[in-house]
C-alpha cells in the first residue's frame, strides 16, 4: 500500500475530511438504522428520495427487521407542487393504519431535501401527536449534509432519549446512555456498580417500551463514547439527571479518576488502592503474555475498533508491542498523546481509510500482521484480526484484558475477513 504519512511528519490539526471519499467494504460500524432499532416497540419511518432510501432499506433487510421500518418516497412532484408537509403527514397516517400493532414510539427520519425546502416538519409532528396521543413521535434526521456540524449518529443517540420524562429519581439507579452493546463482566464500571447494589439501566437491556421509559427515574447517566455526549448533556438539562461522561481509555490514571468521580457523584465507595493495584497487576500480566506471544509481529490499529486509537497505540507501544500503522481520519484525542507518539513511535504509519486514493491502494502486507478492527484488516488484507467496533462491551481494566484475549485469539486463529467485514452492523442483535 502507499499513501500513508509518518506521524512524525504530521500536525495535530490533521483532518482527512477533504470532500470526495472512499467507502471500503468494511461495513461493521453501526448506522442510524441499527441504533434506532434498539428501542423496543418502536417503528422507523424514512422520508426520502428513492436513491436515499436504498441504503436504509437494505440495512433493515439484512437485519431481518423489515417489520420495524417503513418508507415514504419524496419525488419531484412533491417539490413542484409544494406539498411536502402533506406528503409527510398523510404518509405517516397511511403507514400507521396498515400496521397490525401500533408502535409505542415512531421515529420519523426526514432528509436533506426537507432542509433545502425549509419544510415545517415540526408542525406536522404537532398534528400527529394530537391525532395519536398514545404514540411518541420523535423527529430524527438522515441528513449527510450536516455531518460536520450535527452528524446523524450522535444526533440520533440524543433523539431516542427525548421520550424520557422526568420521574421521581432513584438514587440507587443509574443509566448507561449511548451504548450499542450490552455491558457486563468485561466492564469495570458495570461490575463495580452492580457489586455496590446499584441498578444499571441500559437501552440494550430493555425488553419493553415501558421498561425503557423507566430510565427517566435514574439519578444519573453515564456515557462512554463521544458520540453519546449530546444525549448526556440534553438529559441533564431537560430532566435534570446528572451527566457523568467517562472515557473508554487505555490510560490507568484516567480509568481510576473516572471511576472515583462517578462513585463520588453516586455516593458509593470507589475501588480502594489494593483493588486498583491488583487490577493493574493482572492487566500488566495479560499484556506481557500476549506481547511475548506476538514476539514482534506488527499490529495495525483501526479507529472503528476503539474510541481512542492514538492512546491505544501508545499503550501498546509502551507495553512492548510492535505497532506499525493506525487508520484514523482526524485527531480528536489529547494533544499530549499525539506528541508522545511522535517522540516514541515516529515511524508510525497513519492512513486515512476514507481518502479517495484508497480505492486504488494495493492492499496487503509483507509477512504476518495482526489487525485490530475491520478497516485495518481489510486494507492489510489479513485474516488475523480482532473483529470489534466501538470497543464492544469493554471498559476499564477488565476491558483491556478482554482486548488482550481477543488479540491473542486473532494472532493464533484466522477469520474469514472478506465475509465478516461485509456484515453491516457488527454484533447487532436488535430486530
Amino acid at each position: 500500500m502507499n499513501g500513508y504519512q509518518r506521524i512524525a511528519d504530521m500536525t495535530y490539526s490533521y483532518n482527512a475530511d477533504i470532500g470526495l471519499s472512499y467507502s471500503s467494504p468494511a461495513r461493521g460500524v453501526w448506522n442510524i438504522v441499527h441504533i434506532g432499532t434498539l428501542v423496543p416497540e418502536s417503528h422507523q419511518i424514512f422520508v426520502c428520495p428513492t436513491s436515499c432510501l436504498r441504503g436504509v432499506v437494505l440495512t433493515t433487510a439484512e437485519m431481518g427487521a423489515m417489520d420495524q421500518m417503513s418508507t415514504i418516497t419524496v419525488g419531484e412532484d412533491n417539490i413542484l407542487e409544494g406539498n411536502m408537509e402533506e406528503e409527510l403527514h398523510d404518509g405517516v397516517v397511511k403507514i400507521l393504519s396498515s400496521l397490525e400493532k401500533k408502535p409505542r414510539m415512531v421515529m420519523v427520519f426526514t432528509s436533506c431535501i426537507h432542509h433545502f425546502l425549509a419544510v415545517n416538519y415540526q408542525r406536522v409532528y404537532k398534528i400527529l401527536r394530537k391525532e395519536y396521543p398514545d404514540i411518541d413521535f420523535v423527529d430524527c434526521y438522515m441528513d449527510p449534509i450536516m455531518r460536520r456540524t450535527s452528524p446523524p449518529d450522535p444526533s440520533l443517540r440524543r433523539q431516542i432519549t427525548r421520550v424520557l420524562r422526568p420521574l421521581e429519581q432513584d438514587s440507587r439507579s443509574v443509566n448507561f446512555i449511548g451504548n450499542e452493546f450490552m455491558t457486563g463482566e468485561n466492564s469495570d464500571m458495570y461490575m463495580h456498580l452492580v457489586n455496590q447494589g446499584m441498578k444499571v439501566r441500559d437501552i440494550t437491556r430493555c425488553s419493553s417500551y415501558d421498561e425503557y421509559l423507566e430510565m427517566g427515574s435514574s439519578c444519573a447517566n453515564i456515557t462512554f463514547h463521544k458520540a453519546a455526549a449530546k444525549a448526556g448533556r440534553d438529559l441533564e438539562v431537560r430532566i435534570h439527571q446528572k451527566w457523568l461522561p467517562v472515557r473508554s481509555a487505555y490510560d490507568y490514571d484516567v480509568i481510576d479518576a473516572d471511576m472515583k468521580r462517578v462513585c463520588q457523584a453516586l455516593n458509593i465507595p470507589a475501588p480502594d488502592a489494593d483493588e486498583i493495584r491488583k487490577e493493574r497487576e493482572k492487566t500488566e500480566a495479560a499484556a506481557a503474555e500476549v506481547c511475548a506471544l506476538l514476539n514482534g509481529t506488527p499490529v495495525s490499529v483501526d479507529y472503528t475498533a476503539v474510541d481512542e486509537p492514538l492512546l491505544f497505540t501508545l499503550w501498546l507501544k509502551r507495553h512492548g508491542f510492535t505497532v506499525e500503522s493506525c487508520f484514523i481520519e482526524n485527531f480528536t484525542e489529547d494533544k499530549e498523546v499525539f506528541e508522545a507518539l511522535q517522540k516514541e513511535l515516529p515511524d508510525l504509519k497513519v492512513w486515512s481509510s476514507l481518502n479517495w486514493n484508497m480505492r486504488r491502494a494495493e492492499r496487503g502486507h509483507e509477512g504476518k500482521i495482526t489487525a485490530i478492527g475491520q478497516k485495518a484488516a481489510y486494507f492489510n488484507d489479513t485474516n488475523h484480526f480482532v473483529n470489534v467496533v466501538e470497543s464492544g462491551d469493554m471498559y476499564g481494566y477488565r476491558g483491556i484484558r478482554r482486548m488482550m484475549e481477543l488479540l491473542k485469539e486473532a494472532y493464533l486463529e484466522e477469520k474469514d475477513m472478506r465475509k465478516l467485514v461485509q456484515i453491516k452492523g457488527w454484533g447487532c442483535h436488535c430486530g
